[in-house]
């Protein structure tokens, strides 16, 4: 017994298909912006994502270098803790260049971590000082065109 009516189309695999391509592009932009800023600030960035299924994907971005810093500190305490008190005289003088070499290691690191926070407060600091020009100029720019009008 058909009554002629027609049946509510099922959506269609292709369709199904380009909506899960642009939830993946747009979850993979939204991981990669997610590491950026956590590298960026230092901090630790929660993502809780919705996939066009109901599902959702939790993902955690820790922001600390720590996790950079490990291989060089576990380098610097392997060769703190060396016995020293069983070295000859040459493995000890090769051992001293050694931990002078890692001292100036870490004091670049430093000095490059240091550097690069000057620069930002810098550029923090100098951005309101830009917003004010800007300002200034365009309340200079927009009294001309009022003067010219009167």
């Amino acid at each position: 017994m058909e009554t002629g009516a027609k049946k509510a189309a099922a959506p269609a695999p292709a369709a199904a298909d380009a909506r899960q391509a642009l939830f993946e592009t747009k979850h993979a932009e939204l991981l990669s912006e997610a590491g950026d800023v956590a590298r960026e600030f230092g901090a630790d960035v929660h993502a809780v994502v919705f996939g066009p299924d109901g599902t959702a994907a939790r993902h955690v971005f820790h922001g600390s270098v720590a996790r950079e810093e490990k291989p060089l500190k576990d380098l610097v305490g392997r060769a703190v803790a060396m016995n020293v008190s069983a070295m000859g005289m040459k493995e000890l003088a090769a051992h001293e260049q050694h931990l002078l070499r890692l001292r100036a290691l870490v004091a670049n690191e430093l000095k490059v971590k240091e550097d690069k926070a000057n620069a930002n407060a810098n550029a923090d600091a100098a951005a309101p000082e830009q917003q004010v020009m800007v300002a200034g100029a365009d309340a200079g720019s927009s009294d001309k065109k009022q003067s010219s009008l009167a």
